[in-house]
């Protein structure tokens, strides 16, 4: 079994960058935090530190064990709240996981709004990243857009209106909707492909053989609301609309375009039920909130 007391230590010594600043950072004499380094390495039969003018330097495979045992850490802690909560026999606390819009938009406002005490934190991640933290157990359910593995459990949560953000005064400004064709034929501005939008409308597109340009692509929502507002382009996004922006919905074939997000969680985790409850509570969130459930 390893000892997360060594992997703690060997963490010091990487994040503080000597043997003799982690020994004051942890209380524990140097020559003691030098023989536990020294066992770690035998335990695991790796060298995971080279010795460079008097320096310890993280070789290649003491690079690649860092996130490793950032994750076996992070594991242990998780392990140790979720037993406390089942000493206690209480509801646990439950942390989410999900890109900045989601959390911003969907979870901060449920929260605001009376959402239930047990969700007590979140993990922001890249859209790209949710599900793996959930898998990892940094976090204990995680909402994202793209369909989730099969060895998770998961439910969809909401669908989500995509628009084409503009400012008042713009040709569109009136409209409550547009269709895909006429949209194409603005200059817009994009997320990137990271995005679930921006796949479901280059998804729509493509499917209606449809051609566009793009002024500008940005990482975040909210930079291409300000370039919208800017007068930039047709910003296309599922935010909620900034800057006095007006949002009329992008229809195809007389349907609104949406995106679909999930919710997804370990079948066998511990607070499963408590998981499902939260997020009926979060759909039925939602659900009033920006409808297509």
């Amino acid at each position: 079994m390893m000892d997360l007391r060594l992997l703690r230590y060997f963490l010091a010594i990487v994040d503080t960058g000597s043997v003799t600043a982690a020994s004051k950072e942890l209380f524990v004499a140097q020559p003691s935090l030098s023989r536990q380094l020294r066992r770690l390495e035998h335990d695991l039969q790796l060298q995971l530190f080279a010795r460079v003018d008097r320096r310890l330097v993280l070789t290649d495979v003491g690079r690649q064990f860092v996130p490793i045992a950032r994750d076996l850490l992070a594991r242990a802690a998780h392990a140790r709240t979720m037993v406390g909560a089942i000493a206690a026999s209480s509801t646990p606390d439950l942390v989410v996981a999900g890109p900045t819009t989601t959390i911003s938009d969907i979870v901060a406002p449920f929260i605001a709004s009376g959402g239930p005490a047990s969700l007590a934190n979140v993990v922001e991640t890249s859209p790209q990243d949710v599900y793996e933290v959930v898998a990892r157990g940094q976090a204990d359910f995680g909402l994202g857009s793209s369909v989730p593995s099969r060895s998770l459990e998961a439910e969809v949560l909401v669908r989500v209106e995509v628009w084409a953000q503009v400012p008042q005064d713009h040709p569109l400004g009136d409209r409550g909707q547009v269709d895909l064709a006429e949209i194409v034929t603005h200059p817009l501005v994009h997320l990137d492909t990271s995005h679930a939008v921006r796949r479901a409308f280059d998804a729509a597109t493509t499917r209606d053989g449809l051609t566009y340009d793009v002024v500008a692509q940005a990482r975040s929502p909210r930079l291409g609301q300000a370039l919208a507002a800017a007068g930039r382009g047709v910003c296309i996004t599922s935010d909620d609309p900034r800057y006095d922006l007006a949002s009329p919905q992008i229809m195809v074939d007389g349907e609104p375009l949406t995106v679909t997000l999930y919710a997804a969680w370990d079948r066998d985790h511990y607070a499963a039920r408590h998981i499902r409850e939260t997020v009926a509570r979060l759909r039925e969130f939602t659900a009033e909130r920006y409808g297509h459930a």
